[in-house]
């Protein structure tokens, strides 16, 4: 009996990994994830524009946008068990409610220091919303359909993130109706999430975090991480800056944003196909050229005009932006299996750290070089990484031939595992 009980068992599995992609059960989910982005999308924009209106010095901006990241990354490693204790849904709904009323203190405490503290808080509340996100959707997933889900995600977030930076137009940003509108979406958010019928995944327990380890075993995968975080958390800090700064108008602005996240968009999964089926090393050297000659285009092309940016940004931002993901799929290549959440954390604390220090360091060279230092900032530290990646393709260990399938999408919620599923 219990053998036949265990055929059923296995049959069952089986079933469920040849089943397709069903989104059904995390519709609403996604919708939650959807007016989450947007809100934020809007936010980040809004927030540098204003601060550039307002006379904020670059510097300021700069700090205040790595805040942000600094706030992500904290929110990364502590929330896990704020999450475990509270449950998926009471963490969602008490995150949604900080992120909800920190835009409206940007309009009560218009200081620099305030809005760099409320940076911090609000990527602190972020992070929290998405690793209940994510891994609610790690639940859902089995293994047959996991890649596909999560590699569905990504593209509604980025698609999402870009039509955020077109809501910039709505209202004049020297107003409080922005402020208001990205509150609000914060909030609506919280409605489809909490009123979800599925069960919150069950969290199981964490191996250590070892940093040294993980860089012994994938110097490329962990300097990747870091490095990635430096050149494009420069980008999401300054990017409207420099955008301002070359004399683009609001409309102008958004539209520069959103094509970067367009082109993430449509080349995020190419260059994740790519990886799968040839030497990952070879495609990350391929993505940081690609990004740093788009980059090095955008600093010397800063006065080219409105098309030529929107050219550059969208190559920028294809080859630029899957970067953090291929070094993570490199990295858990040569992981046990027993490591790869402990991993997770690593990698996400480095980028995280990458991106707090990336606005900082490209506003001072902003402020040295020009708008295009921002650029030449990220060119700089891309052309770096692959030279790292062609060293340790001609030099390193060999690379499997069979490495399993990983969508485009970064996953803070990896901290997290779930009871039951794959085991």
């Amino acid at each position: 009996m219990g053998e036949a009980a265990g055929s059923r068992r296995r049959v069952g599995s089986d079933a469920e990994n040849r089943s397709g992609l069903v989104i059904g059960p995390v519709a609403t989910l996604l919708i939650s994830v959807s007016l989450l982005v947007l809100g934020n999308g809007l936010q980040g924009t809004l927030l540098v524009v204003r601060a550039g209106q307002e006379g904020f010095r670059g510097e300021t901006i700069g700090a205040m946008m790595s805040a942000y990241f600094a706030g992500y990354a904290l929110g990364s490693l502590l929330l896990p068990r704020v999450v475990g204790s509270a449950g998926h849904i009471r963490a969602f709904a008490g995150f949604a409610s900080i992120a909800s009323a920190v835009p409206l203190m940007h309009l009560l405490l218009l200081d620099a220091p305030a809005w760099i503290l409320l940076r911090a808080v609000t990527g602190f509340a972020y992070a929290g919303m998405i690793l209940v996100t994510e891994s609610w959707l790690n639940a859902h997933a089995v293994r047959a359909t996991r890649g596909r889900l999560l590699a569905l995600y990504g593209m509604v977030t980025m698609g999402v993130w870009a039509l955020g930076q077109g809501a910039l137009n709505l209202a004049p940003t020297e107003g409080i109706v922005l402020f208001l509108v990205a509150s609000v979406l914060v909030s609506f958010a919280l409605v489809p999430i909490t009123l979800l019928p599925s069960r919150p995944p069950t969290i199981a327990g964490q191996a250590p975090l070892k940093l040294r380890r993980l860089l012994n075993t994938s110097p490329l995968g962990t300097l990747g991480a870091m490095t990635s975080g430096l050149a494009l958390g420069a980008f999401w800090g300054m990017g409207p800056r420099f955008a301002q700064d070359v004399g683009l108008d609001t409309a102008g602005i958004s539209a520069f944003m959103a094509v970067v996240l367009l082109g993430a968009l449509v080349l995020q999964w190419p260059l994740g196909w790519l990886s799968d089926r040839h030497p990952r090393r070879l495609v990350i050297a391929g993505a940081c050229l690609g990004a740093a000659l788009a980059g090095t285009g955008l600093a010397l092309a800063e006065q080219a005009g409105l098309p030529a940016l929107l050219t550059l940004g969208f190559l920028f931002g294809g080859f630029g932006i899957p970067l953090y993901t291929l070094c993570v799929a490199h990295a858990n290549d040569r992981l046990r299996a027993e490591e790869t959440l402990a991993a997770a954390q690593g990698l996400v604390l480095l980028n995280g750290l990458g991106a707090a220090l990336g606005p900082i360091l490209a506003s001072l060279e902003m402020r040295w070089l020009g708008p295009g230092g921002l650029f030449l900032h990220a060119a700089a530290l891309l052309t770096a990484l692959m030279a790292v990646a062609l060293l340790r393709r001609w030099q390193g260990p060999a690379e499997s031939t069979t490495t399993p399938l990983l969508p485009c999408t970064p996953q803070i919620a990896l901290a997290l595992d779930t009871r039951g599923e794959d085991r």
